[in-house]
Order: C-alpha cells, then structure tokens, then sequence
C-alpha cells in the first residue's frame, strides 16, 4: 500500500498547488491560465475520488463476502498493482475463514454425533438399573435369595457395561503426546511382526497371512508405542473382515510426496460408503462386541504424527487403510 499511499499524497498536493496557482493567475487577471490550473484541481481530484472509491469497493465487497458468507464472491480492484495484491490477500482471507467455518460446521456435527451416540448408550445402560432398583425398592419381598441374586447380578453387569464405555471414552480423550523419535523401518515393523504372530496363533492363522513389503533403510520419526496401537488395531481389523479362512492382508511401506506412505489391505468383505462415512466416528461399530473406537483412535494418534489416514473400500472387493505420516 505504500504507492497507493504516495499517489494519494502526490494528487492531494497537485490539488493543493493548482488550486493556489488558480487563485494567483485569477488575482492578476491572467483568466486562461486560470482556468488550465482548475482543470488541472479537477483531474486530480477526479483521479483522487477514483482511487479513494476503488478502496472503498474493494473493502465493502470484502465484508459482504464475509457478511453473507458467500465462498464464490471474489475482490476485484482493477488494475492498480498494490489494490489488486490488497484484494488477492483479502480473497485468501475470505478463502481461509470459510475454511474454517466449514471445519467448525463439521466439528459440531461430528461432537453432536458423538454426544447423541454417547446418551443413546448411557440410556441403554442406566434404563435396566433404574427399573430393577425402582421395582426392589417397591417390592422388596420379591427378591429373596436367587431373585435377588439375579437382579443384583444383572444390575452389576449393566453397570460394568457402563464403566467400559465411559473408560473407552476415556482412552479416546486423552491419548498422550507423542514422542517423536527416528527408527528404521526393517526394525520397527520386525517388531511389530513378532507382536503380532501371537494374534495369528490365536486365530490359528499360518504366519504368511500378514505379508510385509517395507524399505528396511527407511527412516521413520515416530512414537514406536502409539504406532503399534494403530498397527495391531488396523491388523485386527483386516483379519476381521476375512470371509474365508484363507485371506491375505499386505503391509506396504512406501514413499510418496516424500513422506512414508503405509497402506494396509485386505481382500476381505469390503465397506458400504455409509458404513466408511461414519468408520471414523467413535462408538460406531460393525462388530457384535466391538467398543467402537479403535479406529477414533487410530485417527487421532495419526493426526498426533502429523499425518493423515483415508479409507478406500468395495463391498465384496476389500479394504485399504492409508497413512501418511
């Protein structure tokens, strides 16, 4: 804005000086120079009001667009360079708090879903102990001996239901920092692969049913801990999803944008959309006896990295989970 503030300056003493000479010409009768100089005032301050009103459009289109929270509306000052560079921020402004707004739109969303998920459970796990309690408080000669034992037994393994929910809940909110340090790749998932062949022995599964192709001078900066969270659960849930017993899940460590790029994939039964709109959602589960948030924080521990994580899948064809880090 420095040369816009300059032609300002230049045209308000143009004005000032013709408007002088103007008048001196005019005292000493000179008429025709006179009024050469008033024709030189009102160029400038035609020029003055042209610029003063391009400012002014740029900023007044600039508020509206935030007003009406339009996306599409954009600045525009002509061609004057500093206005044009004055508008091209304010269009990325413009661009920036939209973003923002729409991240805070799907932030509400998302915590509403959460929270409506979290009452529906909490009712469905309180409703039992309420009626029973109620009922022995009303009719307390109807629970003797086994009759009680029954209620009392029922009411305990409501309660706990509630207590792993509220405790997975717990888990999801305060996952710890992460502490970043760097590992090579052939090490860390040797590692992991141990870990894990005691999954496939439970599941009686042979060793090769988790193939690994990873660059073993591959340099990873990582929290060895958090990421073996992620790992195991995204293994678990690949063999989950095996409709046979002779399904294959392949780990490929790659490099792309040069930064890790880790793929697991499966050859399973493969997602509904709707079901990979809301995989991410914690308490939302496929599996009988699932806690519904594995992968929230899985999710989480990624973004904890730095990284990001996307899902691509078709019913029938399998599953990949992609991580960039």
């Amino acid at each position: 804005m420095k040369r816009f503030r300059i032609n300002v300056a230049l045209l308000l003493a143009g004005i000032i000086i013709s408007a002088s000479l103007a008048a001196c010409l005019f005292a000493y009768g000179r008429w025709p120079q006179g009024c050469l100089s008033l024709i030189a005032v009102a160029v400038c301050t035609a020029t003055l009001i042209h610029l003063q009103s391009k400012l002014i459009g740029t900023m007044s289109a600039f508020v509206k667009a935030l007003e009406m929270n339009d996306t599409t509306m954009r600045v525009e000052a002509g061609g004057d360079r500093e206005l044009q560079a004055m508008s091209d921020s304010m269009n990325r402004i413009s661009e920036l708090y939209h973003e923002n707004m729409r991240e805070l739109q799907t932030s509400k969303l998302y915590y509403d879903r959460v929270l409506k998920i979290m009452t529906h459970e909490m009712r469905n796990g309180i409703t039992p102990i309420a009626a029973i309690s109620a009922d022995m408080q009303t009719h307390p000669e109807r629970y003797q001996g086994k009759a009680f034992a029954e209620a009392s037994g029922l009411m305990h393994s409501q309660a706990e239901g509630i207590r792993r929910f509220l405790d997975s809940y717990y888990n999801l909110t305060h996952l710890p920092e992460p502490v970043l340090v760097e590992v090579r790749a052939g090490n860390y998932f040797h590692s992991l692969k141990k870990i894990y062949d005691a999954e496939l022995d439970r599941r009686a599964l042979p060793k090769d049913t988790v193939a690994y192709t990873v660059p073993e001078d591959m340099v990873l900066t990582i929290d060895a801990s958090l990421m073996n969270q992620v790992m195991m659960n995204l293994l678990r849930n690949a063999l989950d999803a095996f409709t046979t017993e002779s399904g294959t899940v392949r780990v490929v460590l790659s490099v792309s944008d040069s930064r890790p790029y880790l793929t697991v994939t499966d050859d399973g039964c493969g997602m509904t959309r709707e079901t990979m709109d809301s995989l991410f959602t914690p308490f939302f589960t496929t599996k009988p006896n699932g806690s519904g948030v594995g992968l929230a924080i899985c999710r989480q521990i990624i973004l904890k990295h730095g990284g990001d994580i996307r899902v691509k899948s078709h019913p029938g064809k399998g599953t990949t989970i992609a991580i960039s880090l």
